[in-house]
């Protein structure tokens, strides 16, 4: 039987977890503190996007140290009475010789608790209260109301997405030891299709890894975006089929992709969803809430935020679906997406030429893409003396000359337009969502 390379390759040191330093050190002194008898909390919850390595660390620290390891995943264990059996007994009892030390994980506390599980939490609870070893709770979405009672018990760690150049070193790490020929383009891709879930590109890589030792571009091509296209639709229909806000922010604990971007497949997906003029009026005024959130999150980097523009993308539109008709609707992939994927060329020949215009003419990028780049791209189109000598200034390539020229070039007709700045104004998705 075939090891998943995930496990295969999961760190057995703690200095083999893959970026998120930060974490690992709060990690490393709240455990010295319980190894030094005065523990800061009892317990500790990793907190952060799948695939990051919160449950590798709490192992590879388990495995380094010699401590005796008792893993359990909450949502395999989700009434009181089996999580007072399983996790309370371990937390309180010592290994049967006694000698060796222990460390508690309950991975997917997240997922522990629903209508069936409504003494599940309260365990945890009191497992914490009682607990003589440290407990590792493991969670992708921390700020779930359903957690509200036990995060002021535990050290509050977060973990982050990893980083596409680390993904990418690692991936080579692997494709080395395994024997596989890969380019860094197709590690790369691999990486990209992430979105910093290290988990998701090892198992992308092991996967392509099955046609053969050598993969190439029409290898990935295979890929596609199959897994993540299935997450991203359970999701969307998870949102739209809810009738309670709980149920439906419940969507975005175990999506493989940023809450900012899961926000504009909702925001494409609820004209086609919600049919009825009011629900849509109420939707998209509980979206534009959620824009202002996500505008502030990402100029002050004040993440907790993410826990009141969660809920208002989320249960906000399902709430909202109130006159609708019932009925599947099609789910479509957003526009914007697609435009950004249909228009990557020439966005690249904009950017270039306008940092070359930036660095003759001494100014920002953004400035020459507005004030001067529809004054050259005028000049070029007439091919004239003039245009021959700005083309030689600015050393512009043949493509680059074709494209502000309106000629059509290799790939496809050229585009001509006029410049989008580098950095779009933040108001870009409220303005979308109160249209």
């Amino acid at each position: 039987m075939t090891v998943p390379w995930v496990e295969k390759y999961r760190p057995k040191r703690v200095s083999e977890v893959i970026d998120n330093k930060e974490a690992v050190q709060a990690f490393l002194s709240w455990m010295a503190s319980w190894e030094k008898g005065k523990p800061s909390k009892k317990a500790a919850l990793l907190y952060g996007p799948a695939g990051v390595g919160k449950t590798s660390l709490a192992i590879a620290y388990a495995t380094e140290k010699g401590y005796d390891l008792v893993e359990v995943n909450a949502s395999d264990w989700r009434t009181a009475e089996k999580v007072k059996a399983v996790v309370g007994s371990a937390c309180e009892y010592a290994t049967l010789n006694g000698m060796r030390k222990r460390v508690v994980l309950v991975d997917e506390v997240d997922g522990i608790a629903g209508q069936e599980d409504a003494g599940g939490i309260p365990a945890i609870k009191d497992a914490i209260e009682k607990t003589k070893v440290p407990l590792v709770l493991v969670a992708n979405n921390p700020w779930s109301q359903r957690l509200a009672t036990i995060r002021d018990m535990c050290e509050m760690i977060e973990f982050k997405h990893i980083h596409k150049q680390l993904i990418m070193s690692h991936l080579r790490k692997i494709c080395a030891l395994e024997g596989l020929e890969c380019s860094d383009e197709v590690l790369k891709a691999i990486a990209e299709r992430s979105n910093g879930d290290l988990r998701s590109a090892i198992n992308d890589l092991q996967a392509l890894a099955m046609v053969g030792p050598r993969i190439d571009g029409s290898t990935l091509a295979a890929l596609g975006y199959r897994d993540r296209v299935k997450e991203i639709f359970s999701a969307l229909v998870q949102v739209f089929q809810s009738k309670t806000i709980k149920d439906a922010w419940a969507s975005t604990e175990n999506i493989g992709m940023d809450i900012d971007n899961f926000f504009n497949w909702i925001l494409d997906n609820v004209p086609q969803q919600l049919t009825d003029l009011t629900d849509l009026e109420q939707a998209m005024d509980f979206l534009a809430r959620a824009d202002l959130y996500f505008t502030k999150i990402k100029k002050m980097q004040r993440w907790g935020l993410l826990r009141y523009a969660a809920p208002l993308m989320t249960g906000g539109v399902a709430i909202s679906k109130k006159k609708t008709s019932k009925g599947f609707v099609k789910f479509s992939f957003p526009q914007r997406i697609r435009m950004l994927q249909a228009t990557k060329r020439d966005r690249e020949i904009m950017n270039s030429v306008t940092s070359k215009m930036a660095s003759k003419c001494h100014m920002s990028s953004y400035k020459a893409g507005i004030e001067m780049l529809p004054f050259l791209s005028f000049i070029l189109k007439n091919d004239g003396d003039v245009a021959k000598d700005l083309t030689e200034f600015f050393e512009l390539s043949e493509s680059e000359k074709s494209y502000l020229s309106g000629k059509p070039r290799e790939g496809g007709e050229a585009r001509v337009k006029a410049a989008k700045p580098k950095k779009s104004p933040p108001t870009r998705r409220r303005s979308e969502a109160s249209a």
